[in-house]
Parts: C-alpha cells; sequence; structure tokens
C-alpha cells in the first residue's frame, strides 16, 4: 500500500499502521503459486492446497492480504498436515464477487471451498486480523468441523466502534485511510465487519481448543488509547475463544505470521495435543 503523501507528517504516522484490523495491506518476501481454482456458487476461489495427512489445516488471511503472507509458515505445515490457503474474492488471483463481504459470508465460502475440494472434517482453523474473526465464526457456525483454533492478533468483533469512542484519533485516521487507501474489496471487507455478527452466539467459546497469539510491539502512533484498547480487546478473546491464556510474541508485529513463522506451527502442534 503507497505510503500518504510525506509533506503532512503527522498524518503520514498516524495513517501508518493504525488498526489491529490490518494485518499488511502490501505483502513481501516469497510469492505461493496458485495450484488451482474452485468454482463456488458465487465466487471463484484461487488456493493452495499442499501436504498431506490429518487434519487439514486452513489459513485465513487478513484485510488486504492474499494467500501469500503464509509462504513462511506452509512448508514446514505441509510436513506435517494436509494445508490450504487461499486468496478471498477480490485478492490475489481471486476475481472480486458481488456476494456480501460479511464475516458469515465468508465463512460460508470457505466452508463451500472445502466441501468442493474434498478435504473432510474437523479442520484445524487458522487466522491473522480479520481473517481471525472469520475463522472462529467459522467455528461458531459449524462447531462439529473443528479441531483447534490458531487466533493470530485477530480482529475483536466489537473493535471498530471501541475504536470510535475509545480512540477517536485513530478512528479518524483509519477513516482517512479507507477513503484514500483501501481499494473496494477492502472497503466492502471493513464497511461490514461486524454486520451479521447478531447471528453468532458469543457468550461461550467455540467447543474447540484454542490458542490466541498477540503481537509483542506496537507503533509510536498505536501508544496510548489505541494500544490500551487492544489490549483491553486481547483479554475478551480470552472469553470469546476459550483460550487459556494471552500469548504475546516478542518482537512481532500484527502479522505474527511473517514476523515468527515458527511459533505459528508451533500453536498448530499445540492445539492438536489438546483435543
Amino acid at each position: 500500500m503507497p505510503s500518504l503523501i510525506a509533506a503532512r507528517p503527522a498524518q503520514a504516522i498516524l495513517l501508518s499502521s493504525l488498526s489491529l484490523l490490518l494485518s499488511a495491506c502490501a505483502t513481501s518476501g516469497a510469492k505461493l503459486d496458485t495450484t488451482a481454482s474452485a468454482i463456488l456458487p458465487d465466487a471463484t476461489i484461487a488456493y493452495t492446497l499442499a501436504g498431506h495427512g490429518k487434519p487439514a489445516v486452513v489459513f485465513q488471511s487478513g484485510l488486504g492480504d492474499g494467500k501469500d503472507v503464509w509462504a513462511g509458515v506452509l512448508p514446514d505445515a505441509a510436513k506435517h498436515y494436509t494445508v490450504l490457503a487461499y486468496d478471498r474474492p477480490g485478492y490475489g488471483a481471486s476475481p472480486k464477487t458481488t456476494a456480501p463481504r460479511d464475516p458469515c459470508t465468508v465463512a460460508e465460502q470457505q466452508h463451500q471451498l472445502l466441501a468442493k475440494l474434498g478435504l473432510k472434517p474437523p479442520y484445524v482453523l487458522v487466522g491473522n486480523s480479520l481473517g481471525g474473526l472469520y475463522q472462529y465464526v467459522y467455528a461458531k457456525l459449524y462447531p462439529q468441523e473443528v479441531a483447534g483454533l490458531v487466533l493470530l492478533d485477530p480482529t475483536h468483533p466489537d473493535h471498530w466502534r471501541r475504536m470510535q469512542s475509545d480512540a477517536p484519533a485513530s478512528a479518524m485516521a483509519m477513516k482517512t485511510k479507507r477513503t484514500v487507501m483501501f481499494n473496494a474489496t477492502e472497503t466492502a471487507e471493513f464497511d461490514a465487519q461486524a454486520q451479521c455478527l447478531e447471528r453468532i452466539d458469543m457468550r461461550t467459546p467455540p467447543r474447540s481448543p484454542a490458542m490466541l497469539l498477540v503481537r509483542g510491539k506496537f507503533s509510536i502512533d498505536e501508544m496510548g488509547s489505541y494500544e490500551t484498547m487492544v489490549h483491553a480487546q486481547e483479554n475478551d478473546w480470552l472469553r470469546l475463544s476459550g483460550a487459556p491464556r494471552v500469548e504475546p510474541v516478542t518482537g512481532a508485529g500484527a502479522a505474527i505470521q511473517k514476523d515468527n513463522p515458527v511459533i505459528v506451527n508451533e500453536a498448530i502442534k499445540t492445539v492438536l495435543k489438546q483435543k
């Protein structure tokens, strides 16, 4: 994602890395080859399927990211499990869709994709940032299909509302970023992040074991009211997910899978031991 005009340094600093919602709008590093595409009723999904064995581990990226952000995690995971990473519609090699972009629709599309590919449940679901919220919703909609959850700095269901009330300067900068930087898909997902959640019973956690990994560092512009809000939401994720504790990853930012892929693979192994 391009930087804002340098002539406005204060605004540029605020807009650089504000949201838990954004794992990384621009990705770098090794690319994953697209091996195939699956045609679903309301979307065409490009995906990478690798490895062997059970369970299948399904990776879901954050806002603005395709499957390439898992490049550091997949090679080791594929030595032990079947792994699936894919581009949601509008990202990477997947064309845009006119289907709604709320968390329930995203989870339902993932359900259709897994069935299309013949991958049998239960699955370990791994999600970063907004993708963590999507995987949580999947686990609530299809509890019998989930063997474990690995949530990496996940977006809280109440994230955007709380940002507007508790961290208004950060919210204002995020609104500017949405207007100036987001493409149509990112805008649709951002605007729909809390839609459909009234369908989800969030009073009890999913039945499957969960790991909650969170960033260990915040940028200067995120410190203060925004960081305080995020830490409060991290603690509430313990209630939502049933994870035993919050696990800060030292030195990692919001994109934990890029900063420390080893710990992501260890978390997958840990949730499977808890089955």
